[in-house]
């Protein structure tokens, strides 16, 4: 008896895993995926098509299933990552949100999501260049939410990283997020080094404002730290405040010489900016 429970169960489960109702009528709709090319049946409305975006480096599709409101599109390519994209209806087709996966093998969670962004924009308002992805997830960090972009880093050197790999992620330290930086990964000994790195890294990608503010922090509660002066030198040339910038270079010079540091490593630049 239990036996045959079971088995009507797992069928009602089986013919229940691919049943749609995406304009919520009560009413059974089919969708097929081909070529990259979703056809949706209304069960009383006349048919719809839409093209996928296309996501670079992941080419291969299929349709999952998470409910019967929503479908759920598998990218894979031909290396181990993966994403998926769901998708609803609501009088126009919305991509709901974006997940991007890259599987970790010294991971617990083997499953290991790089990326998540909610969306919910009509289709045909997405650019496909905002979908380009490599290896680390996608370039262009359009993604990335801007509010709270701070929330989903634990490890400052994985902010760091991500700074370096992707440029675009500068863009998103305004004065609030810098000053959030500050409050969650507060400046120690043990992170000096990285909040310097850091420091540099933005400016490098071009924002010297929340280069500027860090490194101010650095050099105030670390007066001693020689290359703090030399970046926060290089950040003001940058913007043109060229005397704060030789103010700088000049105690990066008088501590490289203080603390007997070979002066063959300091940058030839410092010299003529100093004259």
């Amino acid at each position: 008896m239990i036996l045959v429970f079971c088995m009507l169960f797992l069928s009602f489960v089986s013919a229940q895993s691919h049943y749609y109702d995406l304009d919520q009528d009560n009413i059974q709709d089919t969708v097929v995926l081909s070529k990259g090319v979703i056809t949706v049946h209304f069960g009383n409305k006349t048919s719809g098509s839409f093209e996928l975006p296309e996501i670079t480096t992941l080419t291969n599709t299929k349709i999952g299933y998470t409910n019967p409101y929503e479908i759920t599109i598998y990218y894979t390519g031909d290396k181990v990552l993966y994403g998926t994209i769901t998708i609803f209806y609501k009088r126009d087709w919305y991509i709901k949100n974006v997940n991007f996966y890259n599987p970790c093998q010294e991971c617990k969670d083997q499953n290991f999501k790089i990326l998540t962004k909610n969306i919910n924009l009509p289709i045909h308002s997405i650019d496909p260049e905002m979908l380009e992805i490599d290896s680390r997830g996608f370039k262009s960090l359009i993604f990335f939410d801007q509010k709270d972009i701070l929330e989903r880093y634990k490890d400052i050197k994985k902010i760091y990283m991500d700074l370096s790999y992707y440029p675009l992620l500068a863009n998103s330290f305004n004065e609030t997020t810098t000053s959030n930086f500050k409050k969650k990964f507060m400046l120690s000994q043990t992170n000096l080094d990285t909040v310097n790195n850091v420091a540099y890294i933005l400016s490098e990608n071009g924002n010297q404002k929340a280069a500027i503010d860090l490194l101010e922090q650095i050099i105030k509660k670390f007066p001693s730290r020689t290359v703090a002066y030399l970046n926060l030198a290089d950040s003001y040339w940058l913007i043109g405040e060229k005397e704060k910038a030789v103010e700088n270079y000049k105690t990066y010079l008088s501590l490289m010489k203080s603390q007997r540091k070979d002066l063959n490593k300091v940058p030839k630049y410092v010299g003529e900016r100093i004259k």
